[in-house]
């Protein structure tokens, strides 16, 4: 059975013939004739989340994942602005949803009816397209289906992201009817031929032949082996050195510097001018060091180039020359036959990684029990072949400083970083990769946050939760500024005593609890080993890990 709207059955029947089958379903009343239909339809796979924060970030992990739109569907009223924070990420990371929200007919809006709020809209700072649906809007069903083609192409075309449909739903709800398959009509735009011109050719060339110094940045990248494979070719280039984090998924048998600040945080202005590029590249979305930002926003005499797909028109080094529009393997094949030229540069910073790393260790030796010692630990013992998502804040900065398997994928909410939604991204991420453990790392507040991600929503069994609980806010201690405040705990950190797993009590979930280095060791591997959904709380002492994260970034000096 499904919906005798016409107007819900010709939507749903242009997503099925667009290939979209995948919706997240936040139940309510005015989405019932959208509800029945995708399940009435058979041809949709529905996820049931009650929480509709939980639900968007659940359907970003999916589509994260798949890189195909994801259905997000929700009743009207207030529930719709909760999906917020997920659209805004899906927004800054190029990831498709298809936010579709069951509306009040337009005439009660403002007329004191109950769940009736202006819908129209909503999200228009953070969405690639917005279409406002009615009851009648299917009449003209060959301007209907174009409008609809049109806005789902924004989702699967050349800048993928959000968009939101609204549909003005009346009153009866409920009626329904037998499935018949309706004809509908999809159009499939063109995709543009993006290449460099000869023109852009000579004038990069030029200024690559003049350059002695290039630094390829990669920020936040889904894995892409002809990448991989085109930067392990630049990277035997002298005067080429390759900067890279865990999220831009960048591996090979080449030299690249993946530990970024623990080579620079010692650098001043003055001794970054020895390291600093002549043309910087930069693939990818978002850039985690806080300092190579600010270093290079201070530098002076560097291009830059910024390359890819979806490269959008930010400055955010202060030296924006050209914007390229084409897959960043593309790019560097077409200027793989530019000269290569007799530099140091790469061997600078090899000597300065080395260093670093030597530094590092020998600090690591006698660290005592503190987040920078649990989190040693556990990179150093994450199982081959992760797919490891990272929380934001202390979280990913942390995994930042230390080496990881190469063949592990790494992913996170870095589009807005924030840290409302890491457990259910990962969670929805872990439904579509059954065939490999999906593994979060992430700090206590942000798991308590997120924590209705364990409320009514789907636990695959490859997921795993490891929670580095250091009583809250550990990401002021990375951070400039806060320890200076006279302001006390409550407005800036969250400081609390407390196990983050009373707030997993009742669900099923396996847990396990250490807060020393001793008890870490022995209970890892029974984590490792549990099967089902398994959190693994670490606690630290607060005081012990500020103290050991200053004496780590003083030691990191020695490092030349």
């Amino acid at each position: 059975m499904i919906s005798n709207k016409p107007v819900v059955q010709r939507l749903l029947g242009l997503f099925a013939a667009r290939g979209i089958d995948q919706v997240v379903v936040s139940p309510g009343s005015r989405n019932a004739p959208l509800i029945q239909t995708f399940s009435g339809r058979g041809d949709f796979k529905m996820y049931s989340v009650p929480d509709e924060r939980t639900a968007g970030f659940f359907a970003l992990g999916i589509a994260m994942k798949n890189r195909r739109p994801v259905i997000l569907n929700c009743t009207s009223g207030s529930a719709l602005l909760h999906f917020g924070p997920a659209i805004v990420e899906a927004y800054y990371q190029n990831i498709p949803l298809i936010v579709l929200s069951a509306d009040r007919p337009a005439h009660l809006i403002d007329q004191g009816h109950g769940q009736s709020i202006r819908q129209e809209n909503v999200f228009s700072n953070y969405v690639k397209g917005s279409l406002n649906l009615d009851e009648d809007s299917y009449r003209e069903s060959w301007y209907f289906d174009m409008k609809v083609n049109e806005i789902l192409q924004h989702t699967m075309g050349e800048d993928e992201g959000p968009v939101h449909i609204n549909i003005h739903l009346d009153e009866p709800l409920y009626d329904f009817e037998d499935f018949k398959p309706i004809k509908v009509r999809t159009i499939h735009f063109p995709v543009l031929q993006k290449s460099m011109t000869p023109d852009t050719t000579a004038r990069l060339q030029r200024v690559w032949n003049e350059s002695e110094r290039v630094m390829i940045l990669v920020g936040q990248h889904p894995p892409r082996t002809m990448l991989n494979a085109w930067l392990e070719h630049f990277a035997t280039r002298k005067k080429v050195v390759i900067l890279a984090e865990h999220t831009s998924n960048v591996h090979g048998n080449y030299f690249r510097i993946d530990h970024i600040d623990r080579c620079i945080f010692p650098m001043d202005a003055t001794e970054w001018k020895t390291y600093q590029p002549d043309l910087l590249i930069t693939f990818g979305k978002e850039i985690v060091s806080k300092k190579i930002k600010k270093l290079l926003l201070e530098s002076t005499g560097v291009q830059h180039w910024h390359v890819g797909k979806n490269a959008d028109y930010r400055d955010t080094f202060g030296s924006l020359t050209e914007i390229i529009q084409i897959p960043p393997h593309q790019f560097l094949m077409s200027i793989s036959e530019f000269r290569k030229k007799p530099s140091t540069f790469r061997q600078l910073w090899e000597q300065r990684s080395r260093s670093a790393r030597e530094t590092h260790d020998q600090f690591l030796t006698t660290a005592a029990w503190s987040d920078l010692k649990a989190w040693e630990f556990v990179a150093q013992n994450l199982p081959s072949g992760l797919i490891l998502h990272l929380g934001n804040s202390a979280s990913i900065r942390y995994s930042l400083l230390f080496s990881i398997p190469e063949n592990i994928e790494c992913y996170s909410n870095r589009g807005v970083s924030g840290i409302d939604g890491c457990t259910s991204t990962a969670l929805g991420f872990a439904t579509q990769q059954p065939d490999r453990d999906v593994w979060l790392i992430c700090g206590d507040v942000s798991f308590l946050y997120d924590r209705n991600a364990f409320w009514q929503t789907p636990r695959p069994s490859n997921f795993k939760v490891i929670v580095v609980n250091n009583g809250g806010g550990g990401i002021f201690r990375f951070i400039e500024g806060p320890q200076k405040s006279r302001i006390s705990d409550p407005f800036l950190e969250t400081p609390h005593t407390e196990s983050v797993l009373p707030a997993i009590s009742g669900t099923g979930i396996q847990s396990f609890s250490v807060d020393t280095f001793n008890d870490l060791q022995n209970i890892f591997p029974t984590f490792v080993a549990a099967s089902g959904p398994t959190v693994l709380e670490i606690r630290t002492p607060m005081e012990v890990n500020d103290q050991v994260l200053k004496q780590y970034f003083e030691h990191l000096k020695l490092s030349k």
